[in-house]
């Protein structure tokens, strides 16, 4: 074939140019292949159309210049090591093992950091959070230490003092159970019998309203018995609401000088804080009192006067509870003197903690009635405990009864610990072990009829 007409070739090229101005790149000396960034001169002759139109020139892209201050440190092994080595050094993104980027010193090396720019504010704000971190954990050090480098008695021994407190606790139930079960089941021998020096609605109609029946059965008698035991307890010993209660532990001292000022600086508080600092002096004064020498109390005042009050407090349940006895008390002074003993250390390890540990009862509509109220599962524990079946000795319970359930008697209440160990946020409380008491009714017994002498039916002859 033959080469077209190069006249005919310009027209054309002309003609290509005015109607798509991009074809200006269409040259024949300069090739668009040798530098793609260039742009084409366009032709010489124009029109009328051209100016209308006017000619779009497409510019070289040009990237950004990008400044890497290198540090002084890699600029001069940049000198000796290789290129790979050099450009991983100078690379902007320094990132660590674990990926997280690494914030260098603040130093004269570094020329990038200048004095009033956002990343100097950001390092200067980093190192003075470092430092007032390790100021504060300095601090707690310095205060959790004692004299000899060991760690203080205050920081490490709450959390186990509670654990032992609901151990003893625990135990003490058992003990009392024990006790009752073994001094209180059967039939009371009627050649024993003492005068009753209180009757038993003195002694028993504040714990329900069913005692008559409790003290004639013969295996339910010891429940009775619990639940007035730990009244008392509760009562003369935990307690510090009622005037001559509690603080038992501390003998004359208590009488005197203790009690009164712990119920004036108690009935004071108002707020959280004011709660704080109360419960810190009670922890704080009794500590004081009764400190711990090589795990052994050690009373600063005399203690005679406290065992000669848990005598006397154990001669006089002995004489209140003898009349429904099937034993001789008398073979049990021993255990229950060291019944009371245990109440008495139990409330001298609550006293000493921060939190405010306390025993918790329910009452039934009016002051003296702890009895005849719901049933809640979540602070309370029924001694009849029932099976998944729902069967309870032997006979089916229905889901309605077990809802609509009421606390005829309460056996032993409730430990509830207000704050947290360390003496803070007392709005808060615990129920630590649930209220052991009894739902179901007990019966009276029956006794069968018996027949009168001298009577006889007759018979038709």
């Amino acid at each position: 074939m033959t080469e077209p007409d190069p006249a005919v070739r310009d027209s054309t090229l002309g003609a290509l140019k005015i109607a798509c101005p991009s074809a200006e790149m269409l040259s024949q000396n300069p090739s668009p292949l040798d530098n793609p960034f260039v742009a084409v001169e366009a032709d010489v002759e124009w029109s009328d159309e051209e100016v209308l139109l006017p000619k779009r020139r497409k510019t070289p892209y040009k990237p950004p210049e990008i400044r890497v201050a290198p540090r002084v440190a890699s600029m001069h092994a940049a000198e000796t090591s290789s290129d790979d080595s050099d450009d991983r050094d100078l690379s902007p993104n320094h990132l660590s093992v674990n990926g997280s980027p690494l914030i260098p010193p603040k130093s004269p090396s570094r020329p990038d950091v200048r004095p009033g720019s956002s990343q100097d504010d950001l390092v200067k704000r980093f190192y003075d959070v470092t430092r007032e971190r390790d100021a504060l954990r300095k601090e707690l050090q310095r205060q959790s230490m004692g004299p000899h480098g060991l760690p203080a008695h205050a920081s490490v021994v709450y959390k186990s003092d509670e654990k032992a407190l609901i151990g003893e606790l625990l135990g003490l139930r058992e003990e009392i159970r024990l006790w009752t079960e073994d001094y209180f089941t059967g039939t009371p021998s009627t050649s024993r019998r003492r005068p009753h020096l209180h009757t038993s609605k003195e002694l028993f109609s504040p714990l329900t309203d069913n005692y008559t029946a409790y003290l004639r059965h013969t295996t339910d008698r010891p429940l009775l018995i619990q639940s007035f035991l730990w009244s008392q307890l509760q009562h003369r010993i935990f307690s510090t609401l009622h005037k001559g209660c509690g603080y038992v532990w501390a003998g004359k001292l208590g009488d005197r000088k203790l009690r009164p000022l712990n119920d004036t600086l108690r009935k004071a508080v108002r707020n959280e804080d004011q709660a704080e600092a109360y419960h810190r002096w009670r922890a704080l004064t009794v500590n004081l009192l009764v400190p711990q020498v090589d795990g052994k109390w050690s009373p600063t005042f005399d203690a005679a006067p406290v065992l000669k009050w848990i005598k006397r407090f154990c001669a006089r349940l002995r004489r209140r509870l003898r009349p429904w006895a099937c034993r001789s008390l008398r073979e049990g002074k021993e255990m229950l003197y060291t019944i009371v003993s245990a109440a008495v250390a139990l409330d001298l390890k609550m006293k000493r903690q921060r939190a405010d540990y306390r025993f918790i009862t329910w009452t039934g509509g009016r002051p003296n009635q702890f009895w005849g109220y719901g049933f809640y599962d979540s602070e309370m524990d029924d001694v009849e405990s029932e099976d998944e079946g729902g069967y309870r000795g032997g006979s089916v319970v229905s889901s309605a009864s077990r809802v609509r359930r009421r606390v005829e008697l309460s056996l032993a209440p409730a430990l509830e610990r207000c704050g947290n160990a360390n003496g803070h946020v007392f709005d808060q409380n615990f129920i630590l072990v649930k209220a052991d008491v009894m739902c179901r009714r007990v019966e009276r017994a029956r006794e069968p009829a018996r027949r009168k002498p001298g009577i006889f039916s007759r018979g038709r002859g």
